[in-house]
């Protein structure tokens, strides 16, 4: 099979390549990978090592069923699939409340084991889920990383609600994308944030945002709609570049939630500014089996979009990687299709 493959830790190392189709073990399916969303932790695997090494990335994937396993029971060769990236024990506190991204011997496939970014891949049957009747496999590929994590942030940990004015930073990633969508769900009054505003505005709108604006706009802006008390709810997946402008906006008694780091992960943090005003600052990261099913509901009653950019070719694999971090225009998830 063809997979995309890096012996050594940099994007300069990352290769298309024939390697040995991977067999299932018993508690495993064999999925012919139709569609991988590429994503930051795709980006960083490569250039900080996965295993094992040489290494397969690609954290979020989907595809058809070629084989199971001899213990897999509840699903079939020919089954349309999404993958739960998070590898969980099921036996931990954790698992056993319902929280598999928090598992003790958690990891991601992907990084921990070879990914989807190949035309075939293996995962334990605990991490296959059905894509429902008429659900797209390339809108199901979408729903993994950026939508997960998305909803996983503004629902689960930060409590969006009706009527909150929330800022999300970021707004034309893979999750920021998603977080202007679940926020609107909830009724919420949504500013997307993005440094290439004029060329996005009209995707972000139609994914429900209200105001798109530049991060030197959002403060003035915050203004005037709160009338200068702040916003009930700051995302941010941005990181270092974003955290003292992002901070700034939270009204008192109000959150700031995040689940990445790209631009880095070490910030300073005013304890009086934090405690006077009684700003939650809440961290999130992935997401539950159950709110991955959640997902492919509302996509499948069309409560939501999967806002897709492009589609390459493995061979375009660095081009895709480039079109993520430097495309003016883009919205929405960059696909390879094996």
């Amino acid at each position: 099979m063809r997979a995309v493959v890096f012996d050594r830790p940099g994007m300069e190392n990352v290769r298309v390549m024939d390697v040995e189709v991977p067999r299932p073990s018993p508690n495993e399916v064999l999925v012919r990978v139709k569609y991988a969303g590429v994503n930051p932790v795709d980006y960083f695997t490569i250039n900080r090592g996965g295993k094992p090494m040489p290494h397969i990335p690609g954290a979020e994937f989907v595809g058809v069923i070629e084989e199971v396993g001899s213990n897999v029971r509840g699903v079939g060769v020919g089954d349309e699939v999404v993958i739960y990236n998070r590898l969980f024990d099921g036996t931990c506190r954790y698992c056993l409340v319902g929280h598999e991204e928090l598992c003790v011997n958690s990891g991601l496939i992907g990084v921990v084991t070879n990914g989807g970014f190949a035309e075939y891949a293996v995962v334990p049957t605990t991490n296959v889920l059905k894509i429902p009747r008429g659900v797209g496999l390339d809108e199901a590929a979408t729903l993994p990383v950026g939508a997960l994590t998305a909803w996983h942030m503004v629902f689960d940990r930060a409590g969006v609600k009706p009527g909150e004015l929330v800022v999300v930073f970021g707004a034309t990633g893979n999750v920021g994308s998603y977080a202007v969508q679940f926020t609107k769900l909830a009724s919420a009054v949504v500013i997307a944030v993005s440094r290439k505003a004029s060329k996005v505005k009209g995707a972000l709108m139609e994914l429900g945002a209200d105001y798109v604006v530049t991060p030197e706009e959002v403060q003035t802006l915050v203004n005037e709609l709160s009338n200068g008390l702040g916003a009930d709810l700051v995302v941010d997946a941005v990181g270092q570049a974003t955290w003292n402008l992002s901070f700034q906006l939270v009204a008192r008694y109000g959150r700031w939630v995040t689940a990445g780091a790209l631009t880095g992960g070490d910030v300073t943090l005013s304890l009086p500014s934090l405690y006077s005003r009684e700003v939650a600052v809440i961290g999130s990261t992935g997401g539950t089996r159950a709110e991955l099913i959640k997902l492919l509901d509302l996509l499948s009653k069309r409560r939501i979009k999967a806002p897709i950019y492009s589609k390459m070719s493995l061979d375009r694999v660095r081009e895709a990687f480039d079109t993520m971090f430097k495309a003016e225009d883009r919205a929405g998830k960059v696909l390879l299709a094996p």
